[in-house]
């Protein structure tokens, strides 16, 4: 073979590789996302053969239906409460561990670290079958627990508090994955500038807010905002637990979506509520890229 025909071959697997992300990109997000668009804007419905063209008429019975603002501020209750009560709960521990690997022997700060992951080896499907059968009313342990303290017992997933207990269930599952990011971050932290903190006189407080707090913000910036967009698409614990019941009173936009399109057969309405859906985290990622361009600039 040729010198000019080995950089002709070389030039085509380059231009291959080159064109390999393209492709991947318009495969796997531009189609679909184009797809999503092109059925918001129709009615669509295979039960009935419907394929229609109907303009904006999708979003303005999702915000006009009963219920529709419900489905979007819920989301965003769901997200603020998960986010911010993971956050804090796994920054607790994350310096309860660093303050126990200092005082206390190897073992005890294994001993937490296994206790705060623990949840992490459940699915969440595992873990939604078994947060529902603890608070099933006739023979959930939640209930016989109440029995043996002389109070009355309550049916907690067929309430008004089964939103609520499903946001508890994902505080716990997903606390322990803040805990680890933000446990990584604490242990790379220099010790020089907390050791001349504590030089100048400054307490465990000061120490913690003008010290600890500024080093540990860019990797605090990353977990909010992994833990925000998983947490705003959540479905798992949702559907296994209440299936947006009772009524729709536990109903977000992902809920509302899948039963749109999976259970009413309603594609077109189901796109539209897809594509309210993204704008959200679009917004947090174009966030986050601006904080993380003036953070290096």
């Amino acid at each position: 073979m040729t010198v000019a025909g080995m950089g002709t071959q070389n030039r085509i697997v380059a231009g291959i590789l080159l064109a390999l992300p393209a492709a991947y990109l318009v495969a796997f997000y531009a189609y679909p996302i184009a797809q999503l668009a092109y059925l918001s804007f129709r009615d669509v419905e295979p039960a009935y053969g419907t394929n229609d063209f109907v303009g904006l008429a999708n979003f303005r019975e999702i915000f006009a239906m009963p219920g529709g603002w419900g489905h979007i501020l819920r989301s965003f209750l769901y997200t603020g409460i998960c986010v911010s009560a993971s956050f804090a709960l796994g920054l607790a521990f994350a310096l309860l561990t660093a303050a126990a690997e200092e005082a206390f022997p190897a073992q005890v700060s294994t001993l937490l670290r296994l206790i705060v992951v623990t949840p992490m080896i459940f699915i969440p499907a595992a873990a939604g079958v078994m947060w529902s059968f603890a608070y099933t009313e006739h023979y959930g342990w939640v209930n016989h627990l109440l029995a043996l303290l002389g109070l009355p017992t309550y049916p907690w997933l067929v309430s008004g508090a089964a939103f609520y207990l499903v946001m508890l269930t994902d505080i716990w599952g997903w606390t322990p994955f803040m805990y680890l990011i933000l446990l990584a971050g604490l242990q790379s932290l220099p010790r020089e500038p907390l050791e001349a903190a504590r030089v100048d006189g400054a307490g465990t407080w000061q120490s913690f807010w003008q010290v600890v707090l500024p080093m540990l913000r860019p990797v605090i910036l990353i977990a909010l905002t992994i833990k925000t967009l998983d947490t705003y698409r959540a479905f798992d614990y949702l559907w296994i637990m209440t299936q947006g019941g009772p009524g729709t009173s536990s109903t977000t936009l992902t809920i509302a979506t899948y039963k749109t399109a999976f259970m009413e057969l309603r594609l077109g309405q189901a796109s539209a509520y897809g594509l309210a859906t993204m704008i959200f985290p679009l917004a947090v990622v174009n966030l986050f890229l601006l904080l993380q361009q003036r953070r290096a600039a």
